[in-house]
Protein backbone atom coordinates (compact mmCIF):
# COMPACT_ATOMS: atom_id res chain seq x y z
CA UNK A 1 0.00 0.00 0.00
CA UNK A 2 1.38 3.41 -0.99
CA UNK A 3 1.73 5.91 1.85
CA UNK A 4 -0.16 8.95 0.58
CA UNK A 5 0.12 11.77 3.10
CA UNK A 6 3.84 12.65 2.70
CA UNK A 7 3.42 13.18 -1.04
CA UNK A 8 1.55 16.43 -0.46
CA UNK A 9 4.57 17.72 1.46
CA UNK A 10 6.93 16.87 -1.39
CA UNK A 11 4.57 18.49 -3.87
CA UNK A 12 4.55 21.73 -1.88
CA UNK A 13 8.35 21.78 -1.83
CA UNK A 14 8.61 20.94 -5.51
CA UNK A 15 6.26 23.71 -6.63
CA UNK A 16 8.62 26.24 -5.08
CA UNK A 17 11.51 25.16 -7.30
CA UNK A 18 12.17 27.20 -10.48
CA UNK A 19 12.62 25.32 -13.79
CA UNK A 20 16.17 24.08 -14.21
CA UNK A 21 18.50 25.36 -16.91
CA UNK A 22 21.26 22.78 -17.38
CA UNK A 23 21.51 22.58 -21.16
CA UNK A 24 25.32 22.52 -20.94
CA UNK A 25 25.24 19.28 -18.91
CA UNK A 26 23.69 16.59 -21.14
CA UNK A 27 24.13 13.88 -18.47
CA UNK A 28 22.11 15.86 -15.89
CA UNK A 29 18.36 15.20 -15.96
CA UNK A 30 17.27 17.11 -12.88
CA UNK A 31 17.41 17.87 -9.17
CA UNK A 32 15.44 16.20 -6.41
CA UNK A 33 14.15 17.09 -2.98
CA UNK A 34 12.72 14.55 -0.60
CA UNK A 35 11.20 13.80 2.78
CA UNK A 36 12.33 10.45 4.16
CA UNK A 37 14.87 7.98 2.77
CA UNK A 38 15.81 7.83 -0.90
CA UNK A 39 18.52 5.76 -2.57
CA UNK A 40 20.27 6.54 -5.86
CA UNK A 41 21.91 3.47 -7.36
CA UNK A 42 21.68 1.69 -4.01
CA UNK A 43 23.29 4.48 -1.96
CA UNK A 44 21.46 6.78 0.46
CA UNK A 45 21.01 10.22 -1.13
CA UNK A 46 21.16 13.63 0.60
CA UNK A 47 17.97 15.67 0.85
CA UNK A 48 18.92 17.68 -2.27
CA UNK A 49 20.66 15.72 -5.03
CA UNK A 50 21.46 15.99 -8.73
CA UNK A 51 20.11 13.16 -10.87
CA UNK A 52 22.00 11.92 -13.93
CA UNK A 53 20.98 9.85 -16.95
CA UNK A 54 21.01 6.18 -16.03
CA UNK A 55 20.37 6.71 -12.31
CA UNK A 56 18.02 4.36 -10.48
CA UNK A 57 16.01 6.03 -7.71
CA UNK A 58 14.06 4.20 -5.00
CA UNK A 59 12.01 5.49 -2.06
CA UNK A 60 11.69 3.90 1.38
CA UNK A 61 8.83 3.83 3.88
CA UNK A 62 7.09 7.11 4.71
CA UNK A 63 9.01 8.88 1.96
CA UNK A 64 8.02 11.41 -0.69
CA UNK A 65 10.29 12.63 -3.47
CA UNK A 66 10.03 15.53 -5.90
CA UNK A 67 12.17 15.54 -9.06
CA UNK A 68 12.43 18.76 -11.06
CA UNK A 69 13.63 18.00 -14.60
CA UNK A 70 15.75 20.15 -16.89
CA UNK A 71 12.92 20.70 -19.38
CA UNK A 72 10.54 21.96 -16.71
CA UNK A 73 8.49 18.80 -16.15
CA UNK A 74 8.20 17.49 -12.59
CA UNK A 75 7.89 13.97 -11.18
CA UNK A 76 6.62 12.96 -7.73
CA UNK A 77 7.26 9.57 -6.13
CA UNK A 78 5.51 8.26 -3.00
CA UNK A 79 6.83 5.53 -0.68
CA UNK A 80 8.01 2.13 -1.91
CA UNK A 81 8.51 3.21 -5.52
CA UNK A 82 11.45 2.82 -7.89
CA UNK A 83 12.30 4.42 -11.24
CA UNK A 84 15.20 4.58 -13.66
CA UNK A 85 15.80 7.89 -15.41
CA UNK A 86 17.37 8.22 -18.86
CA UNK A 87 17.89 10.86 -21.52
CA UNK A 88 18.29 10.79 -25.31
CA UNK A 89 18.86 14.28 -26.66
CA UNK A 90 16.11 16.44 -25.17
CA UNK A 91 13.81 13.49 -24.45
CA UNK A 92 13.80 12.38 -20.81
CA UNK A 93 12.37 8.94 -19.99
CA UNK A 94 11.36 7.68 -16.56
CA UNK A 95 10.87 3.90 -16.29
CA UNK A 96 8.60 3.00 -13.38
CA UNK A 97 9.78 -0.34 -11.98
CA UNK A 98 7.46 -0.54 -8.97
CA UNK A 99 5.05 1.62 -7.01
CA UNK A 100 3.66 4.84 -8.41
CA UNK A 101 4.51 8.28 -9.70
CA UNK A 102 2.81 11.50 -10.70
CA UNK A 103 3.89 13.79 -13.56
CA UNK A 104 3.32 17.54 -13.87
CA UNK A 105 3.80 18.46 -17.53
CA UNK A 106 5.32 21.93 -17.88
CA UNK A 107 7.27 21.60 -21.16
CA UNK A 108 6.58 21.49 -24.90
CA UNK A 109 8.38 18.13 -25.10
CA UNK A 110 6.60 16.07 -22.45
CA UNK A 111 8.35 13.53 -20.29
CA UNK A 112 7.97 9.90 -21.44
CA UNK A 113 7.00 7.34 -18.78
CA UNK A 114 7.49 3.60 -19.31
CA UNK A 115 5.65 1.13 -17.11
CA UNK A 116 4.72 -2.50 -17.67
CA UNK A 117 6.11 -2.44 -21.22
CA UNK A 118 3.92 0.49 -22.38
CA UNK A 119 4.57 4.21 -22.80
CA UNK A 120 2.59 7.01 -21.15
CA UNK A 121 2.81 10.68 -22.09
CA UNK A 122 0.76 13.85 -21.70
CA UNK A 123 -1.53 14.20 -24.72
CA UNK A 124 -1.53 17.97 -24.95
CA UNK A 125 0.62 21.04 -24.30
CA UNK A 126 2.08 21.97 -20.92
CA UNK A 127 -0.29 22.01 -17.97
CA UNK A 128 -1.18 18.31 -17.85
CA UNK A 129 -1.11 16.19 -14.69
CA UNK A 130 -1.35 12.41 -14.55
CA UNK A 131 -0.49 9.49 -12.27
CA UNK A 132 0.82 6.00 -13.02
CA UNK A 133 0.95 2.91 -10.78
CA UNK A 134 2.27 -0.59 -11.49
CA UNK A 135 1.88 -3.72 -9.36
CA UNK A 136 2.85 -7.00 -10.98
CA UNK A 137 0.76 -7.25 -14.15
CA UNK A 138 -1.68 -4.51 -13.12
CA UNK A 139 -1.27 -1.01 -14.56
CA UNK A 140 -3.25 2.12 -13.68
CA UNK A 141 -3.07 5.52 -15.40
CA UNK A 142 -5.12 8.41 -14.03
CA UNK A 143 -5.47 11.66 -16.01
CA UNK A 144 -6.11 14.42 -13.46
CA UNK A 145 -5.66 17.47 -15.68
CA UNK A 146 -5.63 17.14 -19.45
CA UNK A 147 -5.48 13.77 -21.22
CA UNK A 148 -2.74 11.14 -21.22
CA UNK A 149 -1.84 8.79 -24.07
CA UNK A 150 -0.98 5.14 -23.37
CA UNK A 151 0.86 3.39 -26.21
CA UNK A 152 1.23 -0.39 -26.41
CA UNK A 153 2.20 -2.78 -29.20
CA UNK A 154 -1.43 -3.64 -29.93
CA UNK A 155 -3.29 -0.40 -29.24
CA UNK A 156 -3.10 3.27 -28.26
CA UNK A 157 -5.56 4.49 -25.63
CA UNK A 158 -6.40 8.08 -24.78
CA UNK A 159 -7.15 8.49 -21.08
CA UNK A 160 -9.33 11.57 -20.83
CA UNK A 161 -9.27 14.02 -17.94
CA UNK A 162 -11.00 12.62 -14.88
CA UNK A 163 -10.65 9.02 -16.06
CA UNK A 164 -8.51 6.09 -14.89
CA UNK A 165 -7.26 3.34 -17.20
CA UNK A 166 -7.02 -0.06 -15.50
CA UNK A 167 -5.16 -2.62 -17.60
CA UNK A 168 -3.24 -5.87 -17.40
CA UNK A 169 0.23 -6.17 -18.92
CA UNK A 170 2.74 -9.03 -19.34
CA UNK A 171 5.03 -9.95 -16.46
CA UNK A 172 7.90 -9.57 -16.44
CA UNK A 173 7.80 -6.38 -18.52
CA UNK A 174 9.74 -6.17 -21.76
CA UNK A 175 13.24 -4.75 -21.76
CA UNK A 176 13.61 -1.01 -22.26
CA UNK A 177 12.88 0.04 -25.83
CA UNK A 178 10.31 -2.64 -26.64
CA UNK A 179 6.56 -2.11 -26.46
CA UNK A 180 4.39 -4.84 -25.00
CA UNK A 181 0.61 -5.38 -25.28
CA UNK A 182 -2.27 -4.23 -23.13
CA UNK A 183 -4.22 -7.44 -22.53
CA UNK A 184 -7.33 -6.04 -20.90
CA UNK A 185 -8.37 -2.39 -20.66
CA UNK A 186 -11.10 -0.74 -18.59
CA UNK A 187 -11.72 3.02 -18.35
CA UNK A 188 -13.47 4.18 -15.18
CA UNK A 189 -14.29 7.49 -13.51
CA UNK A 190 -11.46 8.55 -11.21
CA UNK A 191 -11.73 8.57 -7.43
CA UNK A 192 -10.91 11.85 -5.71
CA UNK A 193 -7.94 10.39 -3.84
CA UNK A 194 -6.35 9.08 -7.03
CA UNK A 195 -3.63 6.42 -6.98
CA UNK A 196 -0.74 8.37 -5.43
CA UNK A 197 -2.52 10.61 -2.91
CA UNK A 198 -1.91 13.76 -4.97
CA UNK A 199 -5.29 15.37 -4.34
CA UNK A 200 -3.83 18.12 -2.12
CA UNK A 201 -1.15 18.85 -4.69
CA UNK A 202 -3.76 19.31 -7.39
CA UNK A 203 -5.49 21.84 -5.17
CA UNK A 204 -2.26 23.86 -5.08
CA UNK A 205 -1.50 23.41 -8.80
CA UNK A 206 -4.79 25.02 -9.79
CA UNK A 207 -4.02 28.23 -7.90
CA UNK A 208 -2.68 31.33 -9.67
CA UNK A 209 0.53 31.28 -7.61
CA UNK A 210 1.03 27.63 -6.59
CA UNK A 211 4.58 28.31 -5.42
CA UNK A 212 3.11 30.25 -2.48
CA UNK A 213 1.04 27.29 -1.23
CA UNK A 214 2.28 25.63 1.97
CA UNK A 215 1.47 22.47 3.92
CA UNK A 216 0.40 23.52 7.42
CA UNK A 217 -0.19 20.09 8.96
CA UNK A 218 2.13 17.15 8.19
CA UNK A 219 0.01 14.63 10.13
CA UNK A 220 -3.36 15.53 8.57
CA UNK A 221 -2.06 17.39 5.51
CA UNK A 222 -3.78 20.63 4.61
CA UNK A 223 -2.53 23.02 1.94
CA UNK A 224 -3.11 26.72 2.43
CA UNK A 225 -2.86 28.95 -0.66
CA UNK A 226 -3.00 32.75 -1.01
Amino acid sequence: MVAKAPLAVAFSVLLALPPLSLAGSPAVVGKMNMKGRVEINGTAAPAESTVFAGDRISTGNETALGLSLTGGDQVLLPSQSAVQVDRAGQQITVALERGALAVVNRSDQPLLVRAGGVEIQAAGPSGGLYEVAISGGNLKVLARKGAAMVRASNRTVEVKEGTTLEATVPTPALAAGGLGPLWTVVLVASAAAGITGLVLGVQALNRVQPQDCVVVSPNRPQIVCP
